[in-house]
């Protein structure tokens, strides 16, 4: 049944890519594809001979977020294997990323997932090992790789519910690509389960965790930089709450608060999650009355009480010199943004119940007192019993940083999982 339901894929990719390809064609969108001849060059797996390295480990990884995540685990695969390394991606913006890493020899735009053209890349790059990363989970492309004798693994990976449920619909195509895996290396329990459900053996199933968190920085680059503006606005001593990855609701909740926290001492600098944004909050901190002021001019003095972070990678420098923290993307329905960039330096960290995207990390804070849930009408109670009390914020802010370091160390979990394979 398995094998069927993947014959019938074949069998209709050919008119399902004609269709996307005329509403691409007919849409004011087609003008973003700048490099029409190379895409589908690589989309069809139509590279010549000796494009593409042979013999090397292939990575297929979804984007930029994926192959940035992966850059440890790449260079460690690249030490223990003594090869090249291939990178795949589903964007252009993740194969540009995967140029720019000196342990990557290429990389490319995946190979759309019609047999011919994973069966033909395949043949052309020869791979020693294919590691497929996160949810990419692409029938033809390990059908193709099994066929050709390629070991193929999954790593780092994960599965939400929705999709498992999806999938339960076709699992016969699920249980047949599964069985062709050496193993997979997962994110979570959940997952495990998942995977076992949709058919894979569970001696192949391993939970690692995930590598994203073994790149969290407690060591953040600017933080002199960022000491030097809090000595120029006279803010040395005093208690800053920093806002991380705010969202337009999350940033009105804060401007309510914001006089009531001011008159307390305290000052406030938010870092909004989208810079172009920069107009709107300008006349929303105008009309809220606040003494503010933007890092990006500079213009600022000592009557100021309220900062915008409107530059790029400065935040976790921001969070080192916090008091107390608020994480963005959870108040509002965004998933939650990264929960343990401000627990890694020991800061009590606050956030909403939106956090979706990070359901264990969220849990674990909350659970190890290291992190407190907040919404519009608590926050400002929250907030200033907490910067009032300075004993019980430095307790909590030591659990936050436990509950990070729990986190750590996946990467080397996939390579004690890699190393026991290739020992069998």
């Amino acid at each position: 049944m398995g094998k069927l339901l993947l014959f019938l894929t074949n069998l209709i990719f050919p008119l399902a890519a004609l269709g996307v390809a005329l509403g691409f064609l007919c849409s004011p969108r087609r003008g973003l594809l700048k490099h029409l001849y190379q895409e589908l060059k690589e989309r069809f797996g139509l590279e010549k001979e000796g494009e593409i390295p042979q013999g090397a480990l292939w990575l297929h990884c979804a984007s930029v977020g994926e192959v940035m995540s992966m850059k440890e685990v790449i260079s460690r695969l690249k030490k223990f294997y003594k090869k090249e390394v291939i990178v795949t991606t589903t964007t252009e913006a993740g194969k540009e990323t995967a140029l720019k890493n000196p342990d990557i020899t290429q990389a490319f735009l995946a190979p759309l997932d019609f047999y011919p053209s994973c069966k033909r890349f395949i043949r052309l790059a020869k791979p020693h090992r294919l590691f497929v990363v996160e949810r990419e989970i692409w029938p033809n492309m390990l059908a193709a790789a099994h066929q050709a004798g390629v070991p193929a693994a999954i790593i780092n990976g994960r599965i939400s519910a929705k999709s498992a449920r999806a999938y339960s619909f076709i699992k016969p195509l699920f249980k047949e690509i599964f069985s062709t895996l050496s193993f997979a290396a997962l994110q979570t329990q959940e997952a495990a389960c998942h995977y076992e459900k949709l058919g894979m053996e569970k001696n192949k199933i391993f939970v690692c965790g995930n590598v994203k968190y073994d790149t969290l920085n407690d060591n953040p680059a600017k933080v002199g930089e960022v000491e030097k503006m809090l000595t120029s606005l006279g803010w040395n001593g005093r208690k800053i709450l920093v806002l991380g990855s705010t969202h337009p609701a999350e940033e009105t909740m804060l401007f309510r608060a914001a006089p009531d926290i001011i008159k307390t001492g305290a000052k406030i600098i938010f870092a909004p999650r989208h810079l172009e944004r920069k107009p709107e909050i300008e006349t929303a901190l105008r009309q809220s009355g606040l003494h503010y002021g933007f890092i990006s001019t500079g213009k600022f003095d000592k009557n100021t009480d309220i900062l915008c972070a409107d530059v790029m990678g400065l935040l976790q420098s921001l969070y080192a010199c916090a008091s107390l923290t608020f994480v963005g993307g959870s108040v509002v329905p965004r998933g939650a943004h990264n929960l343990l960039e401000p627990a890694i330096l020991s800061k009590t960290v606050l956030f909403g119940r939106y956090f979706y995207n990070a359901p264990l990390t969220a849990q674990f804070l909350l659970e190890s007192g290291g992190g407190v849930l907040v919404n519009e009408t608590n926050f400002k109670e929250t907030v200033l019993r907490l910067l009032a009390d300075p004993a019980q914020l430095e307790n909590m802010s030591e659990k936050a940083r436990k509950t990070a370091l729990s986190f750590k160390g996946a990467t080397n979990r996939i390579m004690e999982v890699v190393n026991n394979y290739e020992r069998k």
